[in-house]
């Protein structure tokens, strides 16, 4: 779910992160990031006030760009 991208994303963008390319390969999956709809509901939600669609939408591009 949205919590879990979000997580992921933060380890992702961390350049101590060993464990990135598999992260990154997770979330490609079907029931990944692409899921999202970007329809900002869940950054709506979310009681941290964490921007979840952009941070989601980071983790899409990342993976356009490096084609994993």
């Amino acid at each position: 779910g949205p919590a879990a991208i979000v997580n992921a994303g933060r380890f992702i963008y961390d350049s101590r992160d060993e464990g990135a390319a598999e992260r990154l390969r997770v979330l490609n999956m079907k029931s990944g990031v692409w899921r999202c709809r970007t329809v900002f509901n869940c950054t709506e939600a979310c009681p941290r006030d964490i921007e979840v669609t952009n941070i989601i939408e980071d983790v899409k591009r990342t993976l356009l760009l490096e084609q994993v």
